[in-house]
């Protein structure tokens, strides 16, 4: 009759602790996760924090209240930013908001005091753009283009078909969409084109 084979295998403990302590051994440490970045750390803590809140299930938990206004403060504070710093976020202070009124509207506007206070002031820029609106002013009052607010100034000259106005507009354009300096001597030929187009669209 066979006689059961008795368990032959050892273990030095000691040998197994140190195998255990070497890094090289380690295969583990493959296996975890990598460092998180800070971006990869706040969206952890944000998935733990929604997590915890829906884990909330006692209506008379008093920690789904300290989440609310929690929420509510955040909600208030970034509300108060976009509010508070809205033309620094998305533009220039004040000046955008004020170009663009000038510009989408060509009536209710005295060009006449506005390009005088601009070429006191050597405002070039501004005198360039209130020249060109108050040509487009003037084409407008005599039915010579269909002004609109969304109408780009390239439309225009297919509108009103006049070497010197295309020559106009490509000048605004530039100043005004393409960072060109604008000069004296740039103000000087616009309203030298402008004088041009008017007699050119006497009649």
């Amino acid at each position: 009759m066979l006689q059961p084979l008795s368990d032959t295998l050892s273990c030095d403990s000691a040998l197994l602790h140190q195998y255990r302590s070497d890094d090289a051994y380690n295969y583990a440490r493959e296996l975890q996760a990598p460092e998180l970045d800070w971006w990869d750390w706040l969206m952890s803590k944000i998935g733990e924090f929604l997590s915890d809140l829906f884990s909330i299930q006692s209506k008379g938990d008093f920690r789904i209240v300290i989440y609310i206004v929690i929420a509510l403060v955040f909600i208030a504070l970034i509300a108060f930013i976009l509010y508070r710093y809205q033309f620094k976020l998305f533009g220039r202070a004040g000046k955008v908001e004020n170009e663009k009124d000038e510009e989408d509207n060509i009536y209710g506007v005295d060009f006449e005091a506005v390009y005088a206070k601009a070429m006191a002031q050597k405002d070039y820029y501004k005198a360039v753009r209130i020249v060109y609106l108050r040509t487009l002013r003037w084409l407008s009052d005599g039915n010579k283009i269909s002004w609109q607010l969304y109408k780009t100034p390239t439309q225009y000259t297919r509108e009103y078909l006049s070497v010197e106005f295309e020559r106009m507009t490509t000048a605004f354009m530039r100043v005004r969409y393409g960072n060109y300096q604008a000069s004296e001597e740039l103000v000087k030929l616009l309203v030298d084109l402008e004088s041009k187009i008017k007699e050119g669209g006497q009649g």
